[in-house]
C-alpha cells in the first residue's frame, strides 16, 4: 500500500518497501492485491484523519485569504475616516499664469484676495572683469584673436543697397587694415572697433555673408542683429574678441592675460573644490562647482564673458569665495565682483478686501489658512481666489465606501453559504474549486459577518446618529428592496439624499464616519474591530496562525497519522511474512503430494 501521499502531507519521511515481493508462485493467488485490500479496510481511520488534515489546512487558507479581504478594506478606512476624505476643495484662479493654489481640507469656503508685494529672487555673485582679454587694440592682428576660435582667412560677400561687395581678409591683417576694407565699402568713420567689438554703421540696409573662413565667428558677429534707428542701420560684435571658450584650459586662460595659476582647493561657502589649472578647463570647473554641497550654481555668458554665481534656494543666501591663493578669483573677475543679496516672497492675504495679512516666504510657495499659494510671476493687480466645497469627490469617496461594503459583505456571505464541489477526488479538483464550501456555516465567521452587518444600523452620537440618514441604507429609493440586502449585509446609496447631506453639514457628516470629541465615528468603529481580528495575536490570528487552534490539532492528527503510518507499514510485513508461510506450507503439501503419487505408481507396478 502506497502511503506517500499522506506522508507528503504531514512531512512525515516516508520510504515506499524497495524488497521486492512475489506471491502466489504455489498457491495461484494475487497476494499483493489480497493484502492491500485488508490493509485498505484497515487504514479507514487514517484514511478519515488525513481528511480532516487537508480539511483544516484548506481552512487556514480560507482564513488566510479572508484575513487579507479585511486587511484591505481596513486600509482603505485609513485614509477615508480623515476629515480631508469629507471637505476636499477646489479652487479657481483670476489668472492662472500668475498663481497656483491648492486648499486643503481646512480651508474655509469663499474668496480670497491677493496682492504680489515682491517675488522671491535667488542671491547672485557677478563677475566684475569679463575672463578673457579685455584690452586688445586694434593694431593686433587678426591671426593672433585665437581666444575662441581659431582665426581663418575669410572671403565676405557684402550686400550694401543694391550693390554687392566682395571683401578679403587675411589672418596677417591687423584690425584697422579690416577697418580701412569695410570702410571702403560702408564709408569713412562707419567702421569703428571699440571695447573689443567691432560695429557697422550705414544709411543703407545690408548684409554679410561669408563664402570662407570664420571671420564673422571670431568677431561675433554670425548671430549680430541688424538694427535699424533714425535711418541709420547697425551691426555690432555680441561679445568682445578676447572671450574665451569653455574647452580651454585655465592655464591657457590665464596665459591670455599674462596671470599665473596654482593648484590647489578653492572653497565656496565652506565647500572645497580642487583645481589643478593645467588640466581643468573652464567648463570642467564650472561643472565641478554645481556637482559640489556649495549651494551655488555657476554660469558661464557667452555674451558677458563673465561666470555668475547664483544661490540654489531663494531668500537673503551668502556667498563667499576663498580662492586658496590659486589665483582662480583674478582669473575670473571674483576678487572684484558684485554680490546681489537676494530677497524673500512676500504677499498680501484678505478675504473681505479690507483687513490685509502679511505672508512671507524663503521662495515662492505661500501658506495661509489652508491654502498652499504658489506665485509663479509677479503681477501688480490683485489676484482673486474663489474656494468651494467638492462635493462631487466626498460622494464618489463614500460610493467607494459603500462598494468596498459591498464587495466584503459579499464575499463573506458566499464563503457561509457556498455548497463544496462534489468530485471523486480532491486531484479533479482546482485549488479554487478545492477551497469552495470550506467555510460553509462556519461559526466564527458567522460571527464576524453579524458583526460587521450590525454596524449598519449602529447609532453615532452626533447631529447625524444613523447610516440611512445621510442616504445610504440596504433599500434607498432606487434599490430593489431592503429584507434581501439587510440578510446579505449589501447597502445602497440614494445620491440625492447624500448631496443634501453633504451641502447642509459636511462637519456632521464627517463626524458620523470619523468621530469627535465624545465618541469615534461609525469608519473608526469598523476598522478598530478589523484591526483586532487581524493583528498579530488577533483573533484570526488564534485560530489560523502559526500557533492557532489550527495548527494545533493539525499538529495533533499528524502525530496520529505518523503513527498509523507505521502500523500498516508494520501490518503489511505482518501480512507478507503470514502469507510467505502458507506459500511455504502449500509447496511442501504440493512436494508431499506429488512424492506419495510417484509411490502409488510404483506399488501398483
Amino acid at each position: 500500500m502506497d502511503l506517500s501521499s499522506i506522508a507528503s502531507s504531514i512531512n512525515y519521511r516516508y520510504q515506499t518497501p524497495s524488497t521486492l515481493q512475489m506471491g502466489g508462485l504455489m498457491t495461484g493467488l494475487n497476494t499483493a492485491d489480497i493484502i492491500d485490500a485488508i490493509l485498505e479496510i484497515e487504514a479507514r481511520p487514517m484514511q478519515s484523519l488525513n481528511t480532516r488534515y487537508e480539511q483544516l489546512d484548506l481552512k487556514a487558507s480560507a482564513y488566510q485569504q479572508l484575513d487579507d479581504q479585511l486587511e484591505s478594506f481596513a486600509d482603505f478606512l485609513t485614509t477615508f475616516k480623515l476629515q480631508a476624505s469629507f471637505f476636499a476643495k477646489t479652487t479657481s484662479v483670476s489668472d492662472e499664469d500668475i498663481l497656483d493654489v491648492n486648499a486643503s481640507a481646512s480651508t474655509s469656503a469663499g474668496t480670497y484676495l491677493v496682492k504680489i508685494v515682491s517675488f522671491a529672487t535667488y542671491s547672485s555673485l557677478s563677475a566684475g572683469r569679463t575672463v578673457g582679454r579685455d584690452d586688445i587694440t586694434s593694431s593686433e592682428t587678426f591671426g593672433s584673436l585665437s581666444y575662441r576660435y581659431t582665426p581663418e582667412d575669410s572671403s565676405l560677400k557684402i550686400q550694401k543697397g543694391t550693390t554687392t561687395y566682395d571683401v578679403s581678409i587675411s589672418t596677417t591683417d591687423t584690425i584697422d587694415d579690416i577697418i580701412s576694407k569695410l570702410e571702403a565699402v560702408f564709408g569713412a568713420g562707419n567702421v569703428t572697433f571699440s571695447s573689443g567689438k567691432l560695429r557697422i554703421e550705414s544709411d543703407e540696409s545690408f548684409a554679410i555673408s561669408q563664402e570662407n573662413g570664420n571671420f564673422l565667428e571670431v568677431f561675433h558677429l554670425d548671430s549680430a542683429p541688424l538694427t535699424e534707428s533714425g535711418g541709420t542701420y547697425s551691426m555690432e560684435s555680441v561679445t568682445h574678441v578676447g572671450a574665451v571658450s569653455t574647452s580651454n584650459t585655465l592655464d591657457q586662460i590665464a596665459s591670455f592675460r599674462s596671470l599665473t595659476l596654482n593648484a590647489g582647493n578653492i572653497t565656496i561657502n565652506g565647500v572645497s573644490i580642487n583645481v589643478d589649472p593645467a588640466n581643468d578647463t573652464l567648463s570642467s570647473l564650472i561643472s565641478a562647482i554645481n556637482t559640489s554641497d556649495a549651494g551655488v550654481t555657476a554660469l558661464y555668458d557667452e555674451t558677458m564673458d563673465k561666470i555668475l554665481l547664483t544661490s540654489n534656494t531663494t531668500g537673503s543666501n551668502v556667498i563667499s569665495i576663498d580662492d586658496g591663493g590659486t589665483g582662480i578669483s583674478e582669473l575670473l573677475g571674483w576678487d572684484s565682483s558684485t554680490f546681489q543679496a537676494g530677497s524673500s516672497g512676500h504677499i498680501q492675504v484678505s478675504s473681505d478686501g479690507t483687513n490685509w495679512s502679511d505672508v512671507y516666504s524663503s521662495g515662492n510657495d505661500f501658506t495661509y489658512q489652508g491654502l498652499t499659494i504658489t506665485v509663479n510671476q509677479f503681477s501688480s493687480e490683485t489676484q482673486t481666489i474663489t474656494v468651494t466645497n467638492d462635493i462631487d469627490s466626498v460622494v464618489e469617496n463614500i460610493k467607494e465606501f459603500v462598494n468596498r461594503w459591498n464587495t466584503l459583505m459579499d464575499y463573506i456571505y458566499t464563503k457561509l453559504n457556498e455548497d463544496p464541489v462534489e468530485q471523486s477526488s480532491n486531484e479533479e479538483l482546482t485549488d479554487e474549486e478545492q477551497m469552495q464550501g470550506i467555510l460553509k456555516n462556519d461559526r466564527f465567521l458567522e460571527g464576524i459577518f453579524n458583526k460587521l452587518r450590525g454596524f449598519i444600523t449602529t447609532q453615532i452620537q452626533g447631529d447625524i446618529n444613523y447610516l440611512w440618514q445621510i442616504g445610504i441604507s440596504t433599500s434607498s429609493s432606487l434599490g430593489t428592496g431592503g429584507y434581501e440586502n439587510m440578510v446579505k449585509g449589501q447597502l445602497e446609496v440614494d445620491e440625492d439624499q447624500l448631496r443634501e447631506a453633504l451641502t447642509n453639514n459636511p462637519e456632521a457628516v464627517w463626524e458620523f464616519f470619523g468621530g469627535n470629541d465624545s465618541e469615534e465615528g461609525l469608519a473608526v468603529q469598523i476598522q478598530d474591530y478589523i484591526r483586532e481580528l487581524t493583528k498579530f495575536g488577533g483573533e484570526i490570528d488564534k485560530i489560523a496562525g502559526t500557533s492557532g487552534s489550527i495548527d494545533k490539532e493539525k499538529r495533533f492528527i499528524a502525530v496520529q497519522l505518523t503513527d498509523w503510518i507505521r502500523r500498516i507499514q508494520r501490518r503489511e510485513q505482518q501480512l507478507w511474512r503470514q502469507f510467505s508461510v502458507m506459500e511455504q506450507v502449500v509447496g511442501q503439501l504440493q512436494a508431499q503430494s506429488a512424492w506419495l503419487s510417484q509411490a502409488t505408481q510404483r506399488s501398483s507396478t
